[in-house]
């Protein structure tokens, strides 16, 4: 019985030559100086190809094209949007954006098996290659969908910008994104709400503030950003349902207005709230949660919110008495885990 062929050929060396080189369908692809970076990279993107299973890989990976010291390559290319991604993916705040991250996930394959490859020779065979590696990677079929689509949206760019023939992004345009059940890509199941349920299970473990904020959120449907942000002159308390109009949200850059009604529960626990506040207070403040604990903390013990050592007030940090106007999500989305009485984690 014959011995099968090994789909993915080895790094050769070519004595004469001094190249390195693999063979591929019969026919020697040399890759360069042997042993060098260089030659081992492209080695590397052969066999990345190969391993696909993608038809026709074997006559792509030997049509490989003579490389040109003046051609823009994928690292060229991705650099290039980077400056461009770093200015334009940021909030109302000017802060980044996670899609930035999303971003650096998406194209660090990319740039591991292709980046010293030209761009206009990326074609849909190494987007199924670099797809390929996330499979095997093990995961989700959506995350890697949206990471196929991430990577088509920087060759749309780079084709904007001249930088790649309209061509490129055109084939790459053709890959279909993987169906469900019909690829080996890890399934995950849908995010579902949170059981009111749940939310009630936690309720009597939070501190007044946090308590509020969930269930503000829970009652007007509106995102933890907008409960984080509010502002007391940003609620319009003219008529019953209350109107809030975040001025910073994820859809601003759009052009669009963001409305979230309040109606007559969400209102009922605001309105002690905001009768002590200034238009231009925050709501819920960790300012004023860290000044309600230390008066409590200090009238049980029967001391002045000001008592202490002048050395330890010194010695401290000044990060220690500088608190956040607002909350952010991650110190709140720590305060709601839970898990004794077999509470489930949330959210």
């Amino acid at each position: 019985m014959p011995r099968p062929r090994n789909p993915v050929p080895k790094y050769l060396h070519h004595k004469a030559t001094g190249q390195a080189r693999v063979r591929v369908a019969g026919k020697d692809i040399y890759l360069g100086p042997y042993g060098s970076p260089e030659s081992k990279k492209e080695y590397d993107r052969i066999r990345a190809e190969l391993e696909s299973q993608a038809p026709a890989v074997a006559v792509a990976a030997v049509n490989t094209k003579s490389r040109t010291p003046k051609a823009v390559t994928i690292v060229d290319m991705v650099s290039a949007f980077w400056d461009h991604a770093e200015q334009h993916y940021r909030d109302a705040d000017g802060k980044p954006t996670t899609e930035l991250r999303w971003l650096k996930e998406s194209l660090a394959e990319v740039v591991t098996l292709y980046g010293h490859v030209p761009a206009s020779e990326f074609g849909p065979l190494a987007l199924k290659a670099v797809r390929d590696r996330w499979v095997k990677a093990g995961l989700a079929r959506t995350t890697i969908n949206s990471r196929t689509n991430r990577v088509r949206r920087v060759f749309k760019w780079a084709t904007a910008e001249e930088l790649v023939p309209v061509t490129v992004y055109q084939a790459l345009a053709t890959v279909a994104g993987l169906q469900k059940g019909r690829t080996q890509a890890r399934e995950t199941e849908p995010v579902g709400p949170v059981l009111d349920l749940h939310v009630a299970a936690v309720l009597h473990r939070l501190n007044p503030t946090i308590r509020a904020m969930v269930l503000v959120q829970r009652l007007s449907g509106c995102r933890p950003q907008d409960v984080l942000r509010m502002r007391a002159g940003e609620i319009d308390r003219t008529a019953m349902p209350w109107v809030y109009r975040p001025p910073k949200h994820k859809t601003r850059y759009r052009g669009q207005q963001r409305t979230v009604i309040i109606g007559p529960a969400a209102a009922a626990i605001l309105e002690p709230i905001l009768t002590k506040l200034k238009p231009e207070d925050v709501v819920f403040s960790p300012q004023r949660v860290c000044e309600k604990r230390v008066t409590r903390h200090t009238s049980r013990a029967g001391t002045r919110t000001n008592s202490g050592t002048r050395s330890e007030r010194r010695s401290a940090p000044d990060s220690v008495w500088k608190l956040p106007k607002c909350f952010s999500v991650t110190p709140r989305r720590t305060s709601l885990k839970c898990t004794p009485n077999e509470i489930c984690r949330w959210p």
